[in-house]
């Protein structure tokens, strides 16, 4: 009698501990918004400073991917740029669509002129890139195609996350939480 108690009990205990495994392991999506500064040198521009944002609508707790939006300015032009970005606690990469303008003096490229071109950019805190571009405006030279590059630092300041609504009927302490946040107008 002792051993078939043990051995319920035992079961039973097991169930609980069951569901609430198979509950954790699927991902919880996030509404992820970051905010990231940078400092930087780079070709064509010199040192810069500026900042992007990267929003998520699928951002799960290993990580995600959204839309990022930046912009630099320095002494020798600026930059924004657009695309596709994959991020994590540990860092991320983009691939960006990119337009330059150039000033007076910049590092390898027509002073005065508009270039648009692509980068892929990886960051971890240290932050670098690649790119290429193509002068769209500006004084005829003969940098017309340039090869760009950046290295600095990039950090995030400002990073929320509100847990998104998957239709789980899950009565976790989580759920219940997120219940009690205000719905984000359609």
């Amino acid at each position: 009698m002792v051993r078939a108690t043990i051995v319920a009990i035992a079961c039973l205990s097991a169930v609980p501990a069951y569901a609430q495994t198979e509950a954790e392991s699927k991902a919880q999506l996030f509404n992820t918004t970051a905010l990231l500064l940078e400092t930087s040198y780079s070709k064509p521009l010199g040192w810069t400073g500026g900042a992007s944002l990267f929003h998520s609508h699928h951002f799960e707790n290993e990580g995600g991917e959204g839309l990022i939006v930046g912009g630099a300015v320095g002494r020798r032009g600026m930059q924004v740029s657009a695309g596709f970005a994959g991020a994590s606690e540990l860092g991320g990469g983009s691939l960006r669509a990119v337009v330059t303008q150039t000033w007076d003096n910049p590092r390898g490229a027509a002073a005065n002129s508009t270039y648009l071109g692509g980068e892929f950019r990886k960051w971890s805190g240290v932050l670098w890139s690649v790119g290429y571009a193509k002068r769209i405006a500006g004084p005829p030279t003969g940098d017309d195609h340039i090869f760009t590059w950046r290295v600095g630092l990039e950090l995030p300041v400002l990073f929320r996350e509100r847990p998104r609504d998957t239709g789980a009927t899950s009565t976790s302490s989580s759920t219940r939480a997120s219940s009690l946040l205000p719905r984000p107008a359609p």
